[in-house]
């Protein structure tokens, strides 16, 4: 199979026509992204596809994903085989990896669809874009970092100050004033004794001579 020949759609499908017939399967860089695959489950023969309807699932590990149809068509052929040999899919998802064969009556369809170098330049906005995402998440992720840093700091500084507070002792009950003693009533003072009325000295006798 000449992948220049092939045409590819957004959700990874890889196209191929010859004679009105479409042979469709999933590019190489779809099943990376998958992982190790465990279950594929496809279409039976007769049945319609329709541009953008899933008409399929494959399964990994870590993921289960719709097969989106890159175009409307009846299916004429399906590789139940690849069912059971998903280790071939994995390593060479084209030639023998192809999943369904679909008659179509419009092949114009594939007019829409990108060429190779289309698609490898899909591919490299993909891959520009998973890479901004993982950055905005590592940096959405650090400020997080710093912002849990900061609260415990802040928390353990609150605690140190805490911690370093003395608790507060009860303040003692006053003590109960005792009840003011009644002033000793103040004795009377005994009425001053009147002075003894100094007796008038008698005048003094004439001495005879």
């Amino acid at each position: 199979m000449k992948k220049g020949n092939l045409k590819y759609s957004l959700d990874h499908n890889w196209v191929e026509l010859k004679r009105k017939v479409v042979t469709i399967g999933v590019t190489d860089y779809f099943i990376d992204e998958l992982g190790d695959l465990i279950d594929l489950c496809l279409p039976k023969v007769n049945e319609d596809i329709l541009l953008g309807i899933s008409y399929g699932e494959i399964e990994s590990l870590d993921v289960l994903h719709d097969l989106m149809a890159p175009l409307n068509g009846v299916i004429v052929k399906v590789n139940s085989g690849l069912i059971t040999t998903l280790r071939a899919l994995q390593k060479n998802p084209f030639d023998d990896g192809w999943f369904i064969k679909v008659r179509t009556a419009d092949p114009e369809q594939l007019d829409a669809l990108m060429d190779e170098d289309e698609y490898e330049e899909y591919k490299k906005s993909i891959r520009k874009k998973g890479k901004e995402a993982v950055k905005k998440k590592g940096k959405v992720k650090t400020k997080e970092k710093e912002k849990g840093k900061k609260k415990a700091k802040a928390e353990k500084g609150k605690d140190k100050a805490e911690r370093k507070k003395k608790p507060e002792r009860k303040k003692k009950a006053e003590r109960k004033k005792k009840p003011e003693r009644k002033k000793k009533v103040e004795r009377k003072k005994k009425p001053e004794r009147k002075k003894k009325v100094e007796r008038k000295k008698r005048p003094e006798r004439k001495r005879r001579q």
